[in-house]
């Protein structure tokens, strides 16, 4: 009796379809922060409705922040301090979205003598429907 035998090689792609998915979500990890930096960045400009005062060494009037409105701007500093911290692991993927300045948490949680002037929650809040769909798109596409 004649015997017939095939030769199959079985591959596994499971290494490469990992790699693709760890690169897959650190790319819309990084894509979701930015878009929540973005919008504390936007939140961090524009007018502001409480009392004035004069900037000093100059003669500007500066309008501050009311309770519960962000911070106004007066020379810039914590809107330039917002950035987006990534940090990596072997299968998980995390962004931090913040300012490493010290006021940055007196102004969004408050101090004894001053109430809160949130940034950060409520961008993130304005922005978590879009932060969602960001992160739950397909992985193959």
């Amino acid at each position: 009796m004649a015997r017939v035998s095939v030769d199959v090689k079985l591959v596994s792609s499971v290494t490469q379809v990992v790699a693709h998915i760890d690169r897959t979500a650190g790319a819309r990890v990084v894509e979701a922060a930015n878009l929540v930096r973005n919008r504390v960045i936007e939140k961090l400009a524009g007018p502001r409705s409480g009392r004035q005062y004069r900037v000093p060494g100059t003669n500007r009037l500066y309008t501050a922040s009311a309770p519960g409105e962000p911070p106004a701007v007066m020379l810039g500093r914590l809107r330039q301090s917002i950035q987006v911290q990534l940090t990596q692991d072997e299968h998980q993927v995390a962004a931090h979205v913040g300012s490493d300045l010290e006021k940055a948490v007196w102004l969004e949680k408050g101090t004894r003598s001053m109430a809160p002037r949130p940034f950060l929650g409520p961008a993130f809040e304005e922005t978590r429907a879009e932060v969602e769909a960001i992160l739950s798109q397909r992985w193959d596409e």
